[in-house]
């Protein structure tokens, strides 16, 4: 069952029905907000959100135009500092001039809609592009990151719907190139794409879709590890204490806030 006629998927949504399909309905289709914790060291979690959207609103700030000494001149926290030179040094030799920061792209997947928002996307000189993606938390594996449905996701829209950024010529596959930029150290990693890996998406995006509308049911999720950081465990009498932060996954772009723009306007330099 879809949410409704008008919902559109996103990597977030589908990540949490492939993790817990109950978790997808409460979330989605009930719209409930549980007032679980998400982590036991609360203040701590807090603290990194914050800082992870502080960064993302800094680096937006800098595709708008910003001078990287405005910007600098703002920055009190001593980790958000570092972060921000660590970012100078890498993109001023990786991330290509012509960028489009914040950007949202939507393709039909099958009977429903498909979104994908996108810390930055740059154009080479080359022709190709490049998808970067800018965490604030540990360092993954590029195992695990290749699980994540990010990784196949972000690629397969940039293929399907990013004409618009390529003076109207569909992007191929080939061409595209997504990036994981780790805030916290400054290491990347780095995976390519091809027609038949962005085929195979498509393929399986379609399934799990017409998998939901298909299903009148949302059970469990059997992996009861998955409920640890689940606001909605205690509602399934998962248990009512949350995992410990420093195995926290890091939130979903596609969840943090948008940024206002008069909030950087009211900034003065």
């Amino acid at each position: 069952m879809i949410p409704s006629e008008d919902f559109v998927f996103s990597q977030s949504a589908l990540e949490a029905y492939r993790d817990c399909p109950r978790r997808f309905k409460l979330r989605f289709m009930d719209e409930l907000r549980w007032p679980g914790l998400e982590t036991q060291d609360v203040l701590a979690h807090e603290a990194q959100i914050e800082l992870g959207d502080e960064f993302h609103k800094l680096l937006h700030m800098h595709s708008l135009g910003v001078s990287p000494q405005s910007i600098e001149s703002i920055i009190s926290d001593e980790d958000l500092r570092a972060w921000w030179k660590r970012y100078l040094d890498w993109q001023k030799d990786h991330l290509p001039g012509k960028r489009w920061a914040e950007i949202n792209l939507t393709t039909p997947v099958g009977q429903s809609l498909l979104t994908a928002k996108y810390d930055v996307i740059a154009k080479r000189s080359d022709g190709g592009f490049l998808i970067v993606d800018w965490k604030s938390g540990r360092v993954e594996s590029k195992a695990h990151l290749a699980r994540r449905l990010q990784t196949s996701v972000y690629p397969f829209v940039l293929a399907r719907a990013g004409e618009s950024l390529n003076d109207g010529v569909p992007i191929q596959p080939e061409q595209i190139q997504m990036v994981y930029w780790f805030a916290q150290t400054g290491e990347t990693v780095e995976f390519e794409t091809s027609t038949t890996a962005v085929a195979k998406t498509e393929s399986v995006l379609t399934a799990t879709i017409d998998e939901i509308a298909a299903r009148f049911e949302f059970p469990m999720t059997d992996d009861e590890r998955r409920c640890r950081f689940c606001v909605y465990r205690s509602l399934c009498e998962r248990g009512r204490e949350a995992g410990g932060i420093e195995d926290m996954p890091e939130i979903e772009d596609d969840e943090i806030p948008d940024i206002n723009i008069d909030d950087i306007e009211e900034i003065a330099f």
